[in-house]
């Protein structure tokens, strides 16, 4: 029998439980041939590979009658070694033991076809989620089905990347051959950063809007509470209408007219699946989820002390129960502390929180596996320490509080008291306290307050203003492609992209141009504003529409066939349309002294308000066989000196100087570089 894992680490757990040793780049014993794939061992052919008239951008559409495949060079000798065994085995019994989920399916359905393998009748498919543990890898192969039970998975992923593939090399050669100018374009990338937009809108024409709030402070004489006037179920007014009529209370008594008293209850958080992981160590370490990953890769294929992390899973196997009892304890060897913790927890099979096939995806959740080594970076640790905390945490109780309004009348005036009461602090109380904690939970000590002898001791009128919602960060992006929301969707919309991808977005619309970070935040640029509103004035508006794209998706997961039957009709349909595109002029800088764009001229820089009579520039582009590039007209504009310049003079000497503006002349002034031992 050959078995076929997905990665290398998966092929040693396999030969750990059936007894093979590695020999040649395989694991072998009497029976059984063990090899592995390292991710996609093939790819799609370039447009260029099945037409050499594709060479011209302009000649659309692409549409193959059949995907070709080609060998990946950057894993060129595996995918031999993978590709010489299937054919090897051909008459033999083939199990397939790729991750259990759609990209798995089609990494080894790539190899059988590309191996010419046409009987699959001796091929089964080996799906199993939970940790592979020599039991379970025993028990999920003598449970493995055929491989054609698993055919719709397959359309599925092949679907999926026809289309990307599609989408991608048409419409990005459609609208950069219009435009005159590269503009790559995505399946899912484009929604995304239709959404980034939307959100940079939102952020940017939101109008804060001042309102008022009447707070009071009651007193029994020994403790005080605070409260807001409320009135027709409204706390927030407009004007300062009530502010002299609820003065004249201070002093006054008050009477208790209504307690509404509900138990709040809340779980420990789940375990950490990749995309989580990647938010937290944002929030916490302002770290990327691209740099995330990368630690925590390294976590597991080099110090081994996590699992794998490319889940999209919060829950464990239910076969898991002993493998958590266990990581729990090697833990605890180094961390007596968690021997207790230990003690407290609730590790069994009936926390379907933890445990549950039914939520179970192609991974289990992440968690530790072993200490991590103490010559692990400072960053490895806090990546490793998240996992770590989650994992102590997910199995503890519940926290319990009571959250409580209380209503109190002040001569016919109302006032609203919340406050919250610890019933039992479950998981709480081995985590930090939420520095964000609402409003609504805000604890005021209410045990002892004597509400017979209650009075309006003050009243504070606060000055408020409405909030915008904040730019897309990191986390929040990623929190977003999982659970993406439209106002105007009329059902909840399924995520874009998965797990596995999500982090890759923000780097790719970042190198493309379409997209800034600063200070966290992530703001779209003039590039990116030009290729949605191109977009927007043509046949591919669906591609800016998150409600669209998402729709796309669930279509694949239900229709997959004819999903791609109207993706290539759509782009068919799409790129015979004509559109007239205006190149957008990039934004470089404004000017000093009327704030009007900066604008590149033929030879120059050049204010768009001279016509209007603003004095600056021109600045040549060439200034004393010295370039004044970007940069450099970006740092003019601020006032502020060029970078050190090469510079020659008429008579040919060489020099460094950099260049500062003087406003006064309307010129370039040289900033010469200082000698040393001159003043």
């Amino acid at each position: 029998m050959l078995i076929i894992t997905e990665k290398p680490s998966v092929a040693k757990d396999f030969a750990t439980a059936l007894g093979c040793r590695f020999s040649n780049g395989l694991y072998k014993n009497e029976s059984i041939t063990i090899t592995n794939c390292i991710g996609h061992l093939l790819k799609l052919y370039e447009p260029v590979q099945y037409d050499q008239a594709y060479k011209s951008w302009s000649n659309l559409p692409i549409i193959p009658e059949q995907f070709l495949y080609r060998i990946n060079d950057s894993v060129k000798a595996q995918a031999n070694l993978v590709l010489e065994q299937i054919k090897k085995h051909n008459n033999d019994e083939i199990l397939i033991a790729t991750d259990a989920d759609r990209e798995g399916e089609i990494i080894a359905r790539e190899c059988l076809k590309f191996a010419g393998i046409k009987n699959y009748s001796r091929i089964k498919r080996f799906w199993v989620s939970q940790a592979l543990t020599k039991q379970v890898i025993l028990e999920g192969i003598k449970n493995a089905q055929k491989l054609a039970d698993y055919d719709k998975l397959s359309k599925q992923g092949f679907s999926r990347q026809y289309s990307d593939w599609l989408v991608g090399i048409n419409f990005s050669r459609y609208i950069s051959t219009k435009a005159e100018k590269t503009l790559p374009v995505g399946r899912v990338q484009t929604a995304i950063l239709s959404a980034i937009n939307k959100r940079c809108q939102e952020v940017e024409n939101f109008i804060p809007e001042k309102y008022y709030e009447y707070q009071g402070t009651f007193s029994d004489g020994n403790s005080t509470l605070t409260g807001l006037y409320i009135l027709d179920n409204k706390t927030k007014f407009s004007k300062t209408e009530h502010y002299q009529k609820l003065n004249e209370l201070i002093n006054k008594p008050g009477k208790l007219t209504d307690n509404k008293t509900e138990k709040k209850v809340t779980p420990a958080p789940q375990l950490f699946n990749l995309n989580e992981l990647q938010k937290e160590a944002f929030k916490k370490y302002e770290l990327s989820a691209a740099k995330t990953l990368e630690i925590v890769q390294k976590l597991y294929e080099e110090y081994k002390c996590v699992s794998y992390p490319r889940t999209p899973s919060k829950v464990m196997g239910e076969q898991n129960v002993q493998l958590c009892i266990d990581v729990f304890e090697r833990l605890a060897t180094s961390e007596p502390e968690l021997k207790t913790l230990l003690c407290n927890s609730f590790i069994t099979i009936q926390n379907k929180r933890v445990f549950n096939d039914a939520k179970l995806e192609a991974h289990h959740a992440l968690i530790p596996l072993d200490v991590i080594p103490e010559s692990a970076t400072s960053q490895e640790k806090n990546v490793y320490n998240l996992i770590k905390e989650r994992f102590t945490i997910a199995f503890l109780e519940e926290s319990v509080s009571n959250i409580s309004n209380f209503t109190v009348n002040v001569n016919d005036n109302l006032f609203v008291i919340k406050a919250s009461e610890i019933i039992k602090a479950g998981w709480k109380q081995y985590v930090q306290t939420n520095k964000e904690q609402s409003a609504e939970e805000e604890i005021q000590n209410i045990k002892n307050f004597d509400w017979n002898k209650v009075i309006l001791s003050d009243l504070k009128l606060l000055e408020k203003y409405t909030k915008p919602k904040k730019y897309f960060t990191e986390a929040s992006i990623l929190a977003f492609m999982e659970n993406p929301k439209d106002e105007d969707a009329e059902h909840k919309l399924v995520g874009l992209g998965t797990a596995a991808t999500r982090h890759t977005y923000i780097p790719k619309l970042t190198k493309i141009g379409y997209i800034k970070i600063d200070k966290k935040n992530i703001l779209i640029t003039a590039q990116g504003k030009y290729l949605l509103q191109a977009l927007q004035n043509s046949s591919l508006k669906n591609l800016t529409d998150i409600s669209e794209t998402t729709n796309w998706e669930k279509q694949l997961d239900q229709e997959p066939e004819l999903f791609l039957d109207n993706i290539k009709t759509y782009i068919r349909n799409t790129v015979q349309k004509e559109i007239n595109i205006q190149v957008a002029e990039e934004e470089y800088a404004n000017c000093p002294i009327c704030q009007k764009p900066i604008k590149k001229g033929k030879n120059n820089w050049y204010c768009s308000g001279y016509k209007e009579g603003c004095k600056f520039g021109p600045v040549w582009f060439s200034v004393a066989d010295a370039t004044i590039d970007v940069q450099d007209i970006k740092n003019i504009c601020s006032r502020k000196e060029t970078r050190m310049k090469n510079c020659k003079s008429k008579t040919g000497k060489q020099f460094k100087a950099k260049f500062k503006y003087n406003f006064e002349k309307n010129q370039l002034d040289f900033i010469f570089e200082k000698k040393e031992g001159k003043k």
